[in-house]
């Protein structure tokens, strides 16, 4: 976490990270924005590039999130490995429910990922309601499994509004402020 009164020396390779980081998170708002505005709407703007964006989005993330705690930081990317994995193996599978729950169940994975995103960012922002995003993000998949699509999108909006705020609010502060004392943490 920033340490106001600690500006660390950028690297390259750290604002190259940290603008990825927040690239990620960017992403995964866009898209959740547009699923919850094509299933409350009826209108085709996503389609079948969904999960496929808010995959992205979430594995962009976690692949360049700057977290020290080493009881947390192996959590993170473990959700999108676990989400693209899941959808690796429904691929191959030739029947279209077993594949459609794979999906789902992948869908799952990148929500955990986000979730997680928006509980660590709420100790940075104080964002209202960012703290709820687990719940937002886990009826949306429940209501996605159970067929009904105009309950996900509302269950959906709330988590993408936040999700774009979180993002507006990420690229606002300095680059530097992801990045923290990097000396506490140098091998």
């Amino acid at each position: 976490m920033a340490n106001p009164e600690h500006t660390p020396a950028m690297e390259p390779l750290d604002r190259l990270t940290a603008a990825l980081y927040r690239s990620g998170l960017s992403l995964f708002a866009l898209s959740s924005a547009l699923e919850a505005l094509e299933l409350l709407s009826g209108l085709p703007l996503l389609g079948r590039w969904h999960l496929p964006l808010t995959a992205t989005g979430a594995a962009i993330a976690s692949a360049n999130i700057h977290l020290y705690d080493p009881r947390f930081r192996w959590l993170f990317p473990l959700m999108s490995w676990l989400g693209l994995i899941v959808l690796s193996f429904s691929l191959p599978v030739q029947s279209a429910v077993i594949r459609a729950n794979l999906a789902v169940l992948g869908l799952a994975f990148f929500y955990a990922g986000a979730s997680m995103f928006a509980v660590k960012e709420y100790f940075c922002f104080h964002i209202p309601g960012l703290p709820l995003m687990p719940l937002f993000l886990g009826c949306a998949v429940v209501l996605r499994w159970a067929g009904f699509p105009a309950g996900e999108g509302l269950t959906l909006a709330p988590a993408a509004a936040l999700y774009v705020w979180l993002a507006w609010a990420k690229w606002r502060m300095p680059l530097h402020y992801d990045i923290g004392d990097k000396s506490a943490y140098t091998i």
